[in-house]
C-alpha cells in the first residue's frame, strides 16, 4: 500500500489514478494517524511552498512523517513535494521545508527565460539508483515549476538544463524526489512510479 498525502495544494488524485492504472494499490490520506505503519509515502504538491509547508505543520504531519522515515519507510516527493524535502525556498522565506536535504530552492531568473518552466524537457541520469532503473540515460519528462533545487553532485540522481542545471531527481537513503510530474510523463513517468512501488 502506498500512502499519498492529500494536501489541498497537491494533485494527489492524479497521482492516485496513475498508480491505480498501473495496478498498484494506493490511497489518499488526510490525517497524520493514517501514517501509522506506512512503508511507502508519496508527497505530491502544486502551488506555493508556503501553503504546503503550513499544511504539514497545521495538520501535525511533520513529526509522524519524520518518525516513519527514521523507521525506514520509503518516500517520494513530487514537484513541490520534492522542493519540500529541502530546507527552505525563496518562494516563501518564512516557512521551513522538511530539511531532509541541506539544500535551498531558488527561482528561475533571466530576462529571456519563460517562467514557469512548463512542458517537456530532457532529463539526464547522473547516478544509478532504483528510482531510474530501466530508463535511458536521457529521458523526457513533463515539468511545471518556477522554483528549483540546484544541481548537487551527491544528491542529484538526474538533472535538467533550463538556463541553469537543476536537480530533476534527488535521493538520500530511503527518500527520493522528482521535480517533474510522473503522472503526466507518460512511459518514463509510469516507470518512475513502478520503480518506487518496487523499491
Amino acid at each position: 500500500m502506498i500512502d499519498i498525502i492529500g494536501s489541498p495544494s497537491s494533485n494527489s488524485k492524479a497521482v492516485h489514478y496513475a498508480f491505480q492504472n498501473l495496478g498498484i494499490e494506493s490511497r489518499i490520506i488526510g490525517e497524520p494517524q493514517d501514517l501509522l505503519n506506512s512503508r511507502k509515502i508519496v508527497l505530491p504538491g502544486v502551488g506555493a511552498f508556503g501553503s504546503l509547508a503550513n499544511y504539514l505543520t497545521e495538520k501535525k504531519f511533520r513529526e509522524p512523517l519524520k518518525n516513519c522515515l527514521l523507521d525506514g519507510a520509503k518516500m517520494l516527493g513530487i514537484c513541490l513535494g520534492m522542493q519540500m524535502l529541502a530546507l527552505d525556498s525563496e518562494e516563501s522565506i518564512d516557512f521551513q521545508g522538511l530539511g531532509v536535504f541541506e539544500l535551498h530552492c531558488v527561482k528561475f531568473k533571466g530576462d529571456k527565460l519563460r517562467v514557469p518552466h512548463t512542458g517537456w524537457n530532457q532529463t539526464s541520469v547522473n547516478i544509478e539508483h532504483q528510482i531510474v532503473n530501466g530508463l535511458t540515460y536521457d529521458f523526457s519528462a513533463f515539468y511545471s515549476h518556477s522554483y528549483y533545487v540546484p544541481f548537487h553532485s551527491k544528491y542529484s540522481v538526474a538533472s535538467t538544463h533550463y538556463e541553469n542545471r537543476f536537480s530533476s531527481v534527488i535521493a538520500k537513503n530511503n527518500i527520493v524526489g522528482v521535480q517533474f510530474h510522473p503522472e503526466r510523463s507518460q512511459a518514463s513517468g509510469r516507470k518512475i512510479l513502478t520503480n518506487f512501488a518496487d523499491w
